[in-house]
Formats: C-alpha cells, structure tokens, sequence
C-alpha cells in the first residue's frame, strides 16, 4: 500500500509539472563544453526554440566547444545568445577582456547573459555585496557600451536581490530559483531544469532547460 501511495504521489507531482510547463511554450537549452557534439537540427525537432552557449568564465577561461557550437548553431536558424560565467575574484576588465576575445562579433541574436553562482569558497554570508554590486555593474556596463546589445542576469532571486537588480529592457533577469506557475512577471527567462533529457542519435542525453516567460506571440515581439 505504501509504494501505491509513494507511486501516485509522484506521479501526481510529475503531471501537475507537465501541466505548468505547457503553459511555457517557448523552450530552450544552455551548452558548455561537457555536453560534447550537439545536434542542433535534433534539438530544433525536439520543440527547444532558442540556444545559449557558454562562452567564457572569469579572466582567462574560454570553452573549447564555444566557436565550434557557434558556427554549427548558425545553420539550424535556432536564435542564439552567448554565456559569461561571473567571477567574483577577477577585475571586470579582465574579465571583459577575455570574454570580448573569445567571443569577438559571434553574440548571436538573444541578449548577453551573466550567469552568477556560488562557487568553491564563495557564498552568500562570505561576500562583499557592495564590491560584487559594483563588479557585475561595471562589466554590464563594458559589454554593453561595446556590443551595444542588452544585458540578461542569470542567478538565484537571493543574488539577484543582492546585487540590487531592477528588471528593464537593457538589464534583463533570468532567475534559476523561480516557480513555474506563480508570478514572475520580471522575468525575461525562467530556469526549469539542469537535467532535461533529449533524445538525440539513438542516445539519451541531459541538458540545461529554461523556458521563455511568455506566449508564441510574445516571443516573436521579443525577437524583433
């Protein structure tokens, strides 16, 4: 009897998440370098509408996969846009610095993410919030002035509200934390999952998925 409740309790809370997520038509994923070769036509057939790709993190890292995912990417007419991973230990400039070189004109058409997380040492009672609000600040404002292309903030609303961040069209919010369903009426992006799985080559694999907060209509206004 217990494993009949167990199971009816799982599948209730994996239905009622389908439902949510239908109401979320425009879907995408993020790719880095350990996803390895990607299909872009495969992730176009399997209903995934835009693409972000991991550029650079920090000062010095680049992501091997980056202009290889980019030029692939350029075919399957997937709107794409680029990721910089936030280090809360290097300068802005270099950080700048690093991402312009990797990246060079290839942004893709979707606004230029930052993705800021926790990591190693770094947490949220550990950090100088002042400093880290005028760090994200000042490389927004680099990237900005250089590409001329509005800004997206990838973090948790925790870090978010941290950094102070109001949404606007220049200065978007793409929370990695929010519900699906309630009211994130900030939001340009919303991140569902770190491990969606696709189906691609007679092969299963799992991919970081967000979805688009708006309807098909909406989407397409964004776009242009």
């Amino acid at each position: 009897m217990l494993l009949v409740v167990v199971a009816l309790g799982f599948f209730i809370v994996h239905w009622h998440e389908k439902q949510e997520l239908a109401k979320y038509p425009i879907r995408g994923v993020s790719l880095n370098q350990t996803n390895g070769y990607i299909d872009f036509e495969s992730l176009k057939s399997d209903g995934i509408s835009f693409v972000y790709l991991k550029a650079t993190q920090g000062a010095t890292f680049t992501d091997d996969s980056f202009q290889s995912n980019f030029a692939r990417s350029q075919g399957s007419q997937l709107p794409v846009g680029v990721y910089h991973y936030f280090s809360f230990s290097s300068s802005p400039k270099a950080q700048f610095k690093n991402f312009v070189r990797a990246v060079q004109d290839n942004t893709g058409s979707l606004p230029i993410c930052l993705t800021i997380q926790y990591y190693g040492t770094y947490g949220e009672n550990n950090l100088r919030w002042q400093t880290v609000r005028r760090n994200v600040a000042h490389l927004s404002q680099l990237i900005q002035g250089y590409y001329k292309r509005p800004i997206v903030i990838s973090a948790t609303y925790s870090i978010i509200n941290h950094l102070h961040i109001q949404a606007t069209a220049k200065r978007q919010i793409w929370p990695t934390d929010a519900q699906l369903g309630k009211p994130n009426g900030d939001a340009t992006f919303i991140q569902v999952t770190q491990k969606q799985d696709f189906k691609m080559d007679k092969q299963v694999i799992f991919l970081p998925m967000a979805v688009y907060n708006g309807g098909k209509a909406s989407w397409h206004r964004y776009l242009n």
